[in-house]
């Protein structure tokens, strides 16, 4: 329905928040705008859920900003939340009505129509079981409720703070299904909170990476790998005098035990083969590496990821 344009929904300027002398959330500057996937990644602990809720307005920053639809909570709390859709932690609901007694509930408070209840029970695919008591319903079938209960009130801003959390590899794909589907079947942008690097990676078009509270990386997933440059790895007999034939190629490599190791080349890697042999070499071994996105994950929050 709409795809990503320039139009802020969420923004933060020098987000900070303080438990004592702990910092939770340290000096954050977020952009997200209209139509995007916005994928919150980063370590258990790491900040993530205090920031969604500071961008919630369920809690109080220490020091900095946070504006969404351009507007900060000071006099316009109402107008922001009326846009916005949240599922943070476990969803509640009353375990013994059924579904759709529990979306009644709330669209009595939001004072939305049947109509809207059956279009999102049909979105989160639980109106054949829309009859049933929520006891009965299996982990996934309950997050969709929660997401459910999220998009009751038409929101353009929909927050899902690790909506995954515990579910089967079946209620993964049913979610992450459904997160895809926001932005373009329904015009509704999301962020949604993870510590797993593949599952952001399956659904996000953007990515910020926060670590002990520091944002480390904000962009796209295309920016996250558009530094990453191979390594290449090359076994050759005398490696001393094919490192000084490659210099003169100007091709930098190191010498670590009995390989080369080239960093950071953007040639094509036959080049040094070929290079290698017509001077008499014996390559027995050449291969290029690039590094995972789950390696440049790691090498940004330094290998404490739960992944």
């Amino acid at each position: 329905m709409i795809t990503s344009s320039n139009e802020v929904l969420i923004s933060t300027n020098g987000l900070t928040k303080q438990f004592g002398e702990q910092t939770s959330v340290d000096n954050v500057d977020l952009q997200i705008n209209r139509g995007q996937i916005f994928g919150f990644l980063g370590p258990n602990g790491a900040g993530k859920t205090t920031t969604i809720r500071m961008l919630l307005g369920l809690m109080k920053p220490t020091k900095g900003e946070v504006k969404l639809f351009d507007k900060s909570f000071n006099n316009n709390r109402l107008d922001i939340l009326r846009k916005v859709g949240a599922l943070v932690e476990a969803p509640s609901y009353y375990r013994n009505l059924t579904g759709y007694e529990n979306l009644k509930i709330s669209s009595e408070i939001l004072g939305v129509t049947k109509q809207r209840i059956d279009e999102v029970l049909e979105i989160v695919r639980l109106t054949e079981v829309s009859d049933k008591k929520v006891k009965q319903y299996s982990l996934g079938m309950k997050q969709r409720l929660g997401i459910a209960l999220a998009l009751l009130g038409s929101p353009e801003l929909l927050i899902l703070d690790e909506p995954t959390n515990g579910l089967d590899p079946s209620g993964i794909h049913e979610i992450r299904q459904l997160i895809k589907r926001m932005p373009r079947d329904f015009g509704i942008t999301v962020l949604i909170s993870s510590h797993n690097l593949a599952e952001i990676e399956m659904v996000a078009s953007h990515v910020g990476i926060i670590q002990s509270g520091k944002l480390k990386f904000h962009g796209t997933l295309e920016e996250l790998k558009g530094d990453n440059k191979p390594l290449v790895e090359i076994k050759v007999n005398q490696p001393a005098k094919a490192k000084e034939i490659l210099m003169q190629q100007q091709v930098h490599a190191q010498i670590k035990g009995d390989m080369l190791f080239v960093e950071n080349f953007d040639g094509p890697v036959y080049s040094i083969n070929t290079k290698l042999v017509s001077n008499g070499f014996e390559v027995s071994h050449l291969v290029e590496k690039v590094q995972t996105l789950e390696e440049i994950f790691l090498d940004l929050t330094g290998r404490e990821g739960a992944l």
